[in-house]
């Protein structure tokens, strides 16, 4: 992979309004990520900027160096009133950079200095730097960290989202943030047809999840918008050609065939139900609405056909 390029850049917002989610608003203090997640919805932003959706979302990364200050001037007005606040909902704020530039630990001091409920989500383990804070703001507020682990098998982790650290690894920072009073759960998103989407996949990370200490799971299927489809089925054809085909008839537009998001919610149910989670489970999130810029099987009997 690539070495990354920084572009320090400055906000004139820092606070983003979300309608029909869970949380109101949102803050992304990096543009482009060097997880590289070859699903990332959040690839077809950096077309914003004259760039594209492969290469350049992994390596040109942009830096809000200002956002922390932004963010409490904003946070200072009537307007956002304690309303619950979500970080990383398009590039995780937690990448390789964030060790050098420290501007989401910035964002949290705020948070609790105006003791302001908050949410994290993440792939990375640098979250545990700022367990501190983390603790110190849940005696006052709501706050959450979200933990994404797609998958826990280290063929498929290191193929599908390269810049990561490994899942075990997450499930060892969750474990500890629990431990020192920091509500947490897991995102498995995106499921991915024909790769991560087997029942003993799925178990796996449900069943890492309530290993450590997870208070919720949800999930939901693999959606590809525009430009993040081109590149993720240039990704299926290198790494799972025999699935190539399959994608191609399945994928004409956003979203997984109707059929194939029910029998994914079924099957995420059933483990959820096995291991506890039954009454805090969320449903497999079956989007309808634009996104805001989301190994082959050792038991073939227990695919679910990808058709239409």
């Amino acid at each position: 992979m690539s070495r990354a390029v920084y572009t320090e850049i400055e906000c004139k917002s820092a606070l983003n309004r979300v309608t029909g989610m869970p949380f109101h608003w949102s803050i992304n203090p990096y543009r482009g990520c060097v997880h590289a997640c070859h699903y990332c919805y959040a690839r077809s932003t950096h077309s914003f900027f004259g760039l594209n959706a492969g290469s350049d979302f992994e390596t040109r990364i942009f830096v809000k160096k200002n956002l922390p200050v932004v963010l409490r001037r904003e946070r200072a007005k009537p307007t956002l009133g304690g309303e619950l606040v979500s970080i990383g909902t398009a590039t995780d704020p937690y990448q390789p950079g964030e060790g050098r530039y420290r501007l989401t630990r910035g964002v949290i001091e705020a948070m609790r200095d105006f003791r302001n409920p908050l949410s994290i989500v993440t792939k990375s383990t640098l979250v545990l730097r700022d367990g501190d804070l983390l603790a110190e703001l849940a005696h006052y507020a709501d706050v959450t960290v979200q933990f994404t682990v797609t998958t826990l098998d280290p063929v498929v982790w290191k193929a599908v989202e390269p810049g990561t650290p490994p899942p075990w690894q997450r499930f060892a920072v969750m474990r500890r943030l629990v431990d020192s009073g920091v509500r947490c759960g897991l995102f498995v998103a995106p499921i991915l047809p024909g790769i991560t989407d087997s029942v003993e996949m799925l178990e796996s990370v449900i069943n890492g999840a309530k290993e450590h200490g997870a208070s919720h799971v949800w999930a939901s299927p693999l959606r590809l918008s525009p430009m993040v489809k081109e590149h993720y089925f240039g990704f299926v054809d290198e790494h799972y050609p025999q699935l190539a085909a399959r994608y191609d008839k399945a994928y004409p537009g956003a979203s997984a065939p109707k059929a194939y998001q029910e029998g994914i919610e079924r099957r995420v149910d059933s483990i959820l139900a096995r291991y506890g989670f039954a009454e805090t489970r969320q449903r497999v999130l079956r989007k309808t609405d634009p996104d805001p810029s989301q190994r082959t099987y050792r038991n073939p009997v227990q695919q679910l056909t990808l058709t239409l």
